[in-house]
């Protein structure tokens, strides 16, 4: 059985790049290029895996972690914020909320599949 991802980047060429590598390693990938469309497929869904962009349009990365846990909805897989950001003291206390974060700007494509399998 394929693992689920929910793969949430508001950049479409990372986007369209990302689901392409998560689709070409034999992954389900479903997209969300939004923080209310990924808070809602977080809740609504079962995932393997979730890659979570920290800034987003409307509600961010950080936000939808925060009212999951408001809402008391328990995540049951990985929660991996993809971010650009500069780690300043405050985003790295953030930052720490999700199993881990990974600098898009830092990793090739076939080190980004290679991470995905590590944690599958």
């Amino acid at each position: 059985m394929k693992k689920n991802i929910l793969l949430v980047e508001d950049d479409e060429f990372l986007h369209e790049l990302y689901l392409d590598l998560l689709k070409s390693a034999g992954y389900a990938v479903t997209g969300a290029k939004d923080g209310a469309t990924a808070y809602e497929k977080i809740k609504e869904n079962t995932w393997d895996l979730v890659l979570l962009d920290v800034m987003l349009p409307g509600i961010d990365g950080f936000q939808i972690l925060d009212k999951l846990d408001q809402d008391k909805v328990a995540l049951k897989c990985p929660v991996i914020y993809l971010t650009n950001l500069d780690s300043t003291d405050t985003d790295l206390i953030k930052l720490g909320k999700a199993q881990d974060h990974w600098t898009k700007s830092d990793m090739s494509p076939p080190e980004f599949v290679e991470k995905v399998k590590k944690l599958l």
